[in-house]
């Protein structure tokens, strides 16, 4: 078939077809079995696009082999594709969300005006944006067509699975410049990453933009006839994003021991440690240790190179000793189960190894013959990450207590709010019956608790409420519990129905489609 092209081209144009060419080898089954139908292994083209659209099968095929290397197609892959786009898919609806929540377009916002609102987390994402610009421009110049769906996906996928989880408290109940920079950050990504991906996924890509295009007002009339995204310099920071690498091992590692303790995130945790003596742990505990601590609900962070009262205590690894040290390896564990951890530990640190006398022959046991176990402090749990330990505090008092109970019946209300078909601007009158410990922990919280689900009045009390509320729910946490009963608070022009509003009138911003 290329050769016939040229043959074509010479004979009609004198010239060649094309001067480059690139492509994959034969689809193949997930077995590397060549297709046929005497096996019976054979996919219809139809069949994966009538099931996963054409956009998912170019998805996958795109980047699913080397250039010149057969592609063993694989239902599973196919699925991961699809659901990356439904991830991207949700991506835009988020972003047309927030603006009409906002009451801004997006499009309209300049950098300048959000500046001074940008935290580590924006900026981490505008540099990772044009690092992919970057290298998906340098991946398609060089006909590395495979590599440049892989790295736009890691960008859209980051937006979801990091951003929007880092900023969901600041989209919540930020002020306006920071709710401002967080719709800026999510407009601009999301839009970069649209215009990389639209070569890959021309179809859904066009959809979303006539539906960003509905919303914004914009004036190109297709997401394919805007330029070529150009990367910004100014904005890239490799060392904030490796430093974001490492926070995110720290977080994963704080929310498994809380798994382990069985203490969810909306109850605060009082402080954790973060040990460890490489350089750039450190720098990244400092550079995101706000995030770090919304993301945990941590109350404070220290980075310490060793925590002096947690001793680390190590045993023989008897696998690794064996491969190494065959029929010895038993000799070598009862020689090391004598000697003390921190001596043992101690050697590591300034020789690079630990030195076991057996039978006039002196063997070197270095670091990964080991295993590694930390003893913690007292009232700390003690869990590993990629650069060190983190040490969390498990000691409860009466303040941290108040505020989970609070946490959890704002999340309740809310939740109700929703279901009543509620909008956030709306104000509510909200009840909460409990006994006299649970009354205790939420009078701590009533102006937080006023204010977070916008009511307009809000009792907290121990006895039974007689009054029928529209909405109401039923709530038990940790022993206590809970009645819930809300309405909408109704006001009338001139007049309101039920006293003076306490609501906050927002300044007016431009207005986006609904």
């Amino acid at each position: 078939w290329f050769n016939l092209l040229h043959v074509a081209s010479i004979l009609g144009f004198d010239k060649p077809a094309f001067k480059n060419v690139y492509m994959h080898g034969f689809v193949q089954d997930a077995l590397g079995r060549k297709m046929s139908k005497s096996l019976g292994n054979y996919i219809l083209p139809e069949e994966v696009i009538s099931k996963y659209g054409a956009d998912t099968l170019r998805y996958y095929t795109i980047g699913g082999a080397n250039p010149a290397v057969d592609l063993n197609y694989n239902f599973d892959d196919m699925k991961l594709k699809r659901r990356n786009l439904d991830i991207l898919w949700n991506l835009h609806k988020l972003l047309i969300d927030t603006a009409i929540q906002l009451e801004t377009n997006p499009a309209l916002l300049q950098k300048k005006e959000v500046e001074r609102w940008l935290e580590a987390e924006e900026h981490y994402m505008l540099s990772m944006a044009s690092t992919t610009v970057s290298q998906v421009t340098d991946c398609l110049s060089n006909y590395l067509l495979n590599e440049a769906p892989w790295k736009i996906e890691q960008l859209f996928l980051e937006l979801s699975r990091t951003y929007i989880q880092l900023v969901r408290e600041k989209l919540a109940s930020g002020d306006d410049g920071q709710q401002q920079a967080v719709l800026y950050t999510l407009h601009h990504v999301f839009f970069t990453a649209l215009k990389l991906f639209a070569p890959v996924a021309p179809f859904v890509a066009e959809v979303m933009y006539q539906n960003l295009r509905t919303a914004f007002g914009l004036q190109e009339k297709s997401i394919h006839h805007y330029p070529w995204p150009v990367a910004v310099k100014e904005e890239q920071d490799a060392d904030l994003e490796e430093s974001m690498g490492i926070a995110k091992s720290i977080i994963q590692a704080v929310l498994s021991c809380r798994e382990t303790l069985k203490l969810g995130v909306r109850w605060p945790i009082k402080s954790i440690v973060v040990e460890s003596k490489e350089s750039s742990v450190q720098k990244a505990a400092a550079l995101l240790r706000d995030a770090i601590l919304r993301q945990t609900n941590v109350k404070s962070l220290d980075t310490l190179e060793r925590v002096e009262t947690a001793q680390e205590k190590v045993k023989a690894d008897y696998t690794k000793l064996e491969k190494d040290f065959g029929d010895k390896a038993a000799m070598i564990i009862a020689k090391l189960a004598i000697d003390p951890s921190a001596t043992i530990i101690s050697h590591f640190e300034k020789e690079g190894y630990h030195t076991v006398h057996l039978e006039g022959e002196k063997i070197k046991v270095t670091r990964d013959h080991m295993i590694f176990e930390p003893q913690t402090p007292p009232n700390f749990a003690a869990v590993s990450f990629s650069g060190g330990y983190v040490y969390v505090n498990k000691e409860r008092t009466q303040e941290l207590e108040a505020e989970g109970y609070a946490r959890e019946v704002m999340r309740r209300v809310q939740s109700l709010r929703k279901k009543a078909g509620m909008e956030k601007k709306d104000r509510i009158l909200l009840s909460i019956q409990t006994d006299d410990e649970g009354v205790s922990y939420l009078k701590k919280w009533y102006d937080a608790i006023q204010e977070k689900v916008g009511a307009h009045q809000l009792v907290i009390t121990q006895v039974v409420i007689e009054k029928k509320y529209q909405h109401t729910d039923e709530l038990a946490v940790k022993g206590l519990e809970f009645s819930i009963g809300l309405e909408k608070f109704n006001v009338v022009i001139g007049e309101e129905a039920h006293g003076q509003s306490s609501g906050k009138e927002k300044r007016k911003r431009t207005p986006v489609s609904k």
